[in-house]
C-alpha cells in the first residue's frame, strides 16, 4: 500500500508545474488507533451459508501489521488538497456459528483526497476515496487469506492540531471520522464474500514537514 501512495505522489508532484512553484507541500506520517462503533456485517459461503450480525470489531493498532496513516498535500495559502491513506485493521470480536476467525487486518485500506483548510496550527478536512482491503478469516474450517481488492468506498472527517519544532517540522495531534462499506471477496474450496459497514473515530499522533 506504501508503493501505491508513493507513486500516487510522485504522478501528482511530476504533474504540477512551474506555475505552482511558489506553494508548499507537506508529508507527513502517523501511528494511531480507532474506535469502532457496532455495524451490519454479512457473511455468505458457497453452499448456501449466510450470517448477518451486528459486528463488534477491535483495530489493534499497535499490535503487528501497525495501524497507519500517511498523507501527501499541497498547500495553497491555507486552503489544501491531500492524498492520504489510512491503514485501518478490523478484528471480529463476535464470530457467528460456523465462522472461527474473521479479519480485515492487512488491512481495511481508506485512500482519500481530502480539502483542507487552516486556521491558525489548527487544520480541518474532508474526504472521501475507495476502500483496498485484504480479508482474512476461517468459515466453516476453509481458511481464507484473500487478496488486496477494490472493494469499497469512504468519506472522512477530521480536524488536527500541529506542534512547529521549526519553520518546517512539526508533530501534530489528530482526531477523525470514518463511514465505509466494502464487500471483499475471498476464494477457496467454496467461495466466501464479506459485506462490512464500518463506522469509526480514529486517534492519531505523528510527524510531518512542509517544504
Amino acid at each position: 500500500m506504501m508503493r501505491w501512495v508513493l507513486f500516487l505522489l510522485s504522478v501528482w508532484a511530476g504533474t504540477a508545474g512551474t506555475a505552482i512553484a511558489a506553494e508548499r507541500w507537506s508529508l507527513e506520517g502517523y501511528l494511531g488507533d480507532a474506535f469502532n462503533f457496532r455495524s451490519r456485517l454479512k457473511i455468505t459461503q458457497d453452499g448456501g451459508y449466510s450470517q448477518s450480525i451486528s459486528a463488534d470489531y477491535k483495530t489493534n493498532g499497535f499490535e503487528a501489521p501497525l495501524y497507519y496513516m500517511v498523507r501527501g498535500a499541497r498547500w495553497e495559502e491555507d486552503r489544501a488538497w491531500e492524498l492520504s491513506l489510512t491503514h485501518h485493521k478490523l478484528y471480529l470480536q463476535n464470530p457467528p456459528a460456523g465462522v472461527s476467525a474473521l479479519s480485515v487486518s492487512h488491512g481495511f485500506n481508506i485512500l482519500t483526497v481530502n480539502r483542507a483548510f487552516r486556521t491558525g496550527n489548527w487544520i480541518y478536512r474532508f474526504g472521501a476515496g475507495p476502500v483496498i482491503t485484504h480479508a482474512e478469516g476461517i468459515i466453516n474450517g476453509v481458511s481464507y487469506d484473500g487478496s488486496y481488492q477494490l472493494s469499497g468506498v469512504a468519506l472522512l472527517a477530521g480536524a488536527g492540531r500541529r506542534f512547529y519544532l521549526g519553520k518546517s517540522t512539526f508533530l501534530s495531534l489528530e482526531a477523525a471520522t470514518t463511514a465505509a462499506y466494502a464487500s471483499p471477496t475471498m476464494s477457496g474450496p467454496l467461495n466466501a464474500e464479506i459485506k462490512v459497514t464500518n463506522f469509526a473515530i480514529h486517534g492519531l499522533a505523528g510527524v510531518g514537514f512542509e517544504f
